[in-house]
């Protein structure tokens, strides 16, 4: 661990990890700390000849880091209230991971002979939910009870991908239309009892709706409507505001008590820009750039900024030299003494 000072906002902050892999923290549709925030959690991509890949935690104060799972491991998330993770080993096992311990129990299979298209997502109830491609090549939403088998309960020609289930509220599993750039309608919300889906964000022509996440509550979600507008959506869809702007906004993230809005600040669609993480007062729209970073080599070193669970720091992404993610930590505190 390495503290610096941001050559652009001043503020001081901590980076944790250096190359020449790539390091991300793990995305922000779901939590990144450990329920004490003691702790956040990162992947280390596999380079060939080597054998340290795989998600990892590290400690926010001390830097000190402990690999969670190797690389044969893949779409690992954390619970938004446990500290538990899951994850797939050999595409189709699902297996709990007690984060004190780091104990792995397995708790099911999912369809034999596909993959999941994403990371897993967890209900209150312990019910995970992921979109997944079956065998046949047929794309799919599938639930996993506890103590239960996995079932399939939508099928689609589309391919689907960011699922995620409410927080609150096993019935509804969010998902989108991946077409990895703009959709005619994107986003969709999936009713399991009833076995009916509809569109949550209904898009109007010319409108790029895109990267959307579940407040910790499941009461709404936020997305983007680019370029920059940060949208905040009512769990049933019915109800919109714009929450905030700012030039070249990618990936909105909510505090747990929703009054904060992070986003990654991110060149793109022809617009060159100081890439960073901007933070968002939902309340009155003020919006402050309060990192610079590197530019991102691929999206899968984007910024992908999120809040610890007490909301006073937010972990990111930060480009090296070479485009890879290297993962750093900004304390609000600093933030808002000057807010």
């Amino acid at each position: 661990m390495t503290e610096y000072r941001d050559p652009i906002t001043g503020y001081q902050l901590r980076r944790y990890t250096e190359g020449p892999e790539r390091n991300a923290k793990l995305y922000f549709t779901c939590e990144n700390f450990s329920v004490d925030d003691r702790y956040f959690f990162f992947m280390k991509q596999q380079l060939p000849g080597r054998d340290d890949g795989g998600c990892y935690r590290a400690d926010v104060e001390t830097g000190e880091i402990v690999r969670v799972t190797d690389y044969t491991f893949h779409g690992f998330a954390t619970d938004r209230e446990k500290n538990i993770g899951y994850t797939c080993q050999n595409e189709t096992e699902v297996y709990a991971v007690d984060l004190d311990t780091m104990a792995m129990t397995k708790i099911g299979d999912l369809p034999a002979g596909g993959r999941i298209t994403g990371h897993l997502t967890a209900a209150d109830t312990g019910r995970i939910a992921c979109s997944y491609h079956l065998a046949n090549k047929i794309y799919a939403l599938v639930i996993l009870d506890p103590g239960k088998e996995a079932e399939v309960v939508y099928q689609s020609d589309f391919r689907l991908g960011h699922a995620q289930i409410c927080p609150t509220d096993e019935n509804l599993i969010f998902y989108i239309h991946e077409t990895e750039g703009d959709a005619f309608q994107r986003t969709w919300m999936f009713d399991v009892k009833e076995r009916y889906v509809r569109p949550y964000y209904v898009e109007h022509p010319n409108e790029w709706i895109t990267h959307e996440v579940w407040a910790a509550d499941g009461s709404e979600m936020a997305f983007m409507k680019l370029r920059g507008h940060v949208m905040i959506g009512d769990k049933d869809g019915r109800h919109f505001d714009e929450a905030g702007w700012s030039e070249q906004l990618l990936h909105p993230c909510l505090s747990r008590d929703r009054k904060w809005i992070c986003a990654d600040r991110i060149s793109y669609l022809g617009e060159t820009v100081q890439e960073g993480v901007v933070l968002i007062e939902r309340a009155t729209g003020k919006t402050k750039l309060i990192a610079s970073t590197g530019s991102c080599k691929t999206g899968a070193d984007h910024q992908h900024p999120s809040f610890n669970r007490r909301g006073d720091q937010i972990l990111f992404s930060n480009p090296d030299e070479n485009g890879n993610a290297q993962v750093c930590v900004i304390d609000l505190k600093q933030v808002m003494q000057d807010w």
